[in-house]
């Protein structure tokens, strides 16, 4: 569904159609969940780098200019950019009603003005996201984490691979715009990767024992037993991969930086790639359209 406008409410663009019934108990387990990968997600992902540099792209001289962000979740990176550009209209889609549900509440209480919608849950269908769209086009497009969700082959008639779908991104944005995409990246062989692992591992799990009480209290209400448990950081690796999964959603096919840099080049696209300055698995990829 399409949820209002922070500003407004807006009518459907197709008449609703009633969606099958669910247990109010799915549905909390659901919200509850959204909140724990919100809570932990910080832990995961430092995104101080990469939010600073998406920043700075989004004060270029545009007036009052349109974002589209695929994946937006809870919106980590959503209030930080309409913090930073607060005459922007802006498109969130995101699978989840859940992470939709947070980001709207975090915009709420962070007071950010300009107008705001969400469209969740999506498919990757070209039509749909275009009548969401309305046909508007993007001065910026972000894409945090998410072409690593969008399946490499197509899995039915109407869903896009990831190729088809990096190509319809870049048609939603206009000319002179940004896609600002940030990716993470396997291993070009065994050893990198290893090296990749092992320093993620100690960087996640440096940063939750550093902020354990913080943490202990932020997880207490949402899941009282993986609260208790967290006692048992840093000697348990079991514990850790197990909050690691609970940080992010499942599904993701991370490729090597050349697989991602040969399927840019194929698309034709002018882009400059950024390493995080700590976490040496995730990039930055700005495409010039």
């Amino acid at each position: 569904m399409t949820t209002p406008s922070l500003d407004k409410p807006r009518a459907p663009l197709r008449p609703p159609t009633a969606p099958p019934p669910r247990k109010q108990s799915h549905v909390l387990e659901d919200v509850r969940a959204a909140a724990i990968r919100d809570v932990l997600q910080p832990y995961l992902f430092d995104n101080t780098t990469f939010r600073e540099l998406v920043c700075e792209e989004l004060r270029a001289p545009v007036a009052r200019p349109r974002i589209i962000e695929f994946g937006c979740g809870t919106g980590g990176l959503t209030l930080a950019a309409l913090s930073t550009r607060r005459d922007a209209v802006y498109h969130g889609f995101d699978r989840s009603e859940a992470d939709v549900a947070i980001a709207t509440c975090r915009l709420s209480r962070g007071t950010v003005e300009g107008g705001a919608t969400f469209t969740a849950p999506f498919e990757l269908d070209a039509r749909a996201i275009g009548e969401a769209l309305q046909g508007l086009r993007a001065d910026f497009l972000i894409l945090p984490r998410f072409l690593q969700t969008v399946p490499l082959c197509a899995t039915d008639e109407t869903g896009l691979n990831r190729g088809a779908f990096l190509a319809l991104c870049h048609q939603l944005v206009k000319p002179g715009g940004r896609m600002l995409i940030i990716e993470d990246i396997y291993g070009e062989d065994a050893d990198e990767q290893a090296e990749f692992s092992f320093a993620w591992r100690n960087a996640f799990r440096g940063r939750l024992t550093r902020d354990l009480e913080s943490l202990l209290h932020a997880l207490q209400g949402l899941d009282p037993d993986l609260a208790a448990r967290l006692g048992r950081l840093p000697g348990d690796p079991s514990l850790l991969g197990e909050l690691r999964d609970r940080a992010q959603s499942g599904g993701a096919q991370v490729l090597p930086l050349q697989a991602w840099e040969r399927m840019f080049e194929h698309l034709g696209f002018a882009y400059r790639a950024v390493r995080h300055t700590t976490q040496r698995q995730l990039y930055l990829f700005t495409v010039r359209c």
